[in-house]
Parts: C-alpha cells; structure tokens; sequence
C-alpha cells in the first residue's frame, strides 16, 4: 500500500488522465532562470501546469544559514499552487527528467503542506519510452484562467530537522546523506564552501535509489538502506521519526524520504542540508567514510 500511496506508473496515470492534475516539476541544479519552463514549453504530458522549483517551491532568503533551497513561505506557495490551478482535492502527479529530484521535491513540499501528491515513476522519459504523447505550448501563449478555490495550506505535514538538531541526531537515530559517495567522503565540493559531511551520517546516494529511471523493488530499497544504516534491516530503523536525510541543498535528500516511504518508514528532512552545514564555521565536517562502520 505504501508503494501506491506515493508513486504511480505510467501504464496506471496513462488510464486515469483525465482524473488527476499534473504538474511538471522540470529543474536542472545547472538551469538558467526559465530553462524548465522551456524545456515544459517544447513537450509536456498532456494538461500538465509547470511548477518552478526556484520560485514557488522554494523561498529565498538571503542568508547563507539558510541553505540554497529554503523551504516556501506557506503563502507563496498557495499563490503559486492556486496560479496553476491546484485545488484542495486535486489528485496530484509530479514528474521530471530522471536524475533531477525535482518531482521528489515537489512530493515532498506538496505533502508538507497538506496536500496528496505522487510521484510518476521514471518521469517524463518512461512516458515518452512507453510511446504516450506529449503536447507542446508557447511560453508566449495565454495560459487558461486557473481555478480559484481557495487552498488554505498549512506547514508541517511532514516532519524537519534543523542544524542543532542535526548535530544531534545520530546520538539517538540514522542521518542519512544522499549525496554521492565522494561529496560524502569530501574528496570533491563543487558547489558549496567545505567537503565533508555531517558527523555521524551514513551515505545513500539518492542517484543509487533508481533502476533503469524508476523505483527499485521494495526488497532492493531495503537492501540498500540496511547496507549503508549497517541495521538488518530497514524494519530495524528508529522510528517517531529518527530517521533523517539531507543533501546538497534539500532536493535530493527528498528522493531517500520518499523511499523510505516507500517501505512504509516515516523520515525527517533538513531542508538546509549541506548548503547550510558547511555555511557555519562553528559546524564540524567529517571526512572520508564513517569512521564507526
């Protein structure tokens, strides 16, 4: 039942169309402003809305403490949301490019705001490769007046770890980094001021959580998870939740949370992530692998 809550297959949103609002949450971390849009402007699903990960499913604050992808203030968020037409009871569909985390992250906001969305497994490529159509728009096209029901959302559906919290959080449960293993290990940093990692945090990579651009099976997540935590299990895991993930800038990390969901296990996030950690010198950095494993 988890599986079904959060992720829907093409063959199964291929049937049911007409019944559900799709929102195209295309975004590259090497995007230029608008890149998404156009990419969405020259084929999308078919009735699919753009959703801007920079804009509305995120918030900028100016402070680098903050991260480089700050959770939306509820109220741009709902104006967002409300601008494309979402509505309160909508049965939601996000999709992107495989490699993205953008629909994950689009999964995650949404369902911490209030709202049920799913993620579409393998995203935009499966549909393609399963031979559906796409429809095209031009950026410069009037879009059709949104529905105006009002959303009244609230945060906190879903559970956040801040950095205090996250220094903290392996005395008592798992911190799982989703980075790749070498940003991890702080053999390379291309984005953010130091290497490393969060001391204590366990590595896996949200890039590792794919097969062929979709899902693993519940066995393979459970593997890869029991593997990297050095539990037997993922049943083993904390639960209230202490289980947490982080990443870069909170995007990634929203792919382990979603498979953890998956298998029915409930996950915090730091939305700040690394982009945070490594903002504040008074945070140590871990090297290499985890030195207790």
């Amino acid at each position: 039942m988890s599986r079904s809550e959060h992720v829907v297959a093409v063959d199964e949103l291929s049937k049911n169309m007409l019944s559900v609002r799709l929102l195209d949450v295309r975004w590259r971390l090497d995007d230029a402003p608008g890149d998404g849009r156009q990419r969405f402007a020259v084929g999308h699903l078919p009735g699919a809305r753009y959703l801007d990960l920079e804009t509305v499913l995120s918030t900028q604050t100016g402070d680098p403490l903050d991260g480089r992808h700050p959770l939306p203030d509820i109220g741009s968020l709902t104006a967002g949301l409300e601008d494309i037409g979402v509505e309160v009871n909508d049965d939601l569909v996000v999709y992107d490019e495989p490699g993205s985390f953008a629909a994950e992250r689009g999964w995650w906001v949404l369902r911490w705001a209030g709202l049920r969305p799913r993620v579409l497994d393998g995203g935009l490529s499966a549909w393609v490769e399963a031979g559906l159509p796409l429809e095209s728009s031009s950026l410069l096209a009037p879009v059709e007046p949104p529905r105006r029901s009002q959303l009244n959302l609230s945060a906190g559906h879903l559970p956040t770890i801040d950095a205090d919290e996250a220094a903290e959080f392996c005395e008592s449960g798992v911190l799982v980094d989703a980075r790749a293993g070498e940003r991890y290990r702080g053999e390379v940093e291309p984005i953010d001021p130091r290497p490393g990692h969060i001391p204590g945090a366990v590595n896996v990579p949200a890039a590792d959580l794919y097969e062929n651009g979709r899902m693993p099976s519940d066995d393979r997540l459970r593997e890869l998870f029991a593997a990297a935590t050095g539990r037997r299990s993922v049943g083993s895991l904390p639960a209230d939740p202490a289980v947490a993930a982080y990443c870069g800038s909170g995007v990634a990390a929203a792919r382990d949370v979603l498979a953890l969901a998956v298998l029915g296990v409930p996950a915090a996030l730091f939305p700040g992530s690394w982009s945070a950690w490594s903002n504040d010198p008074l945070r140590r950095a871990a090297l290499g692998r985890r030195a207790d494993r």
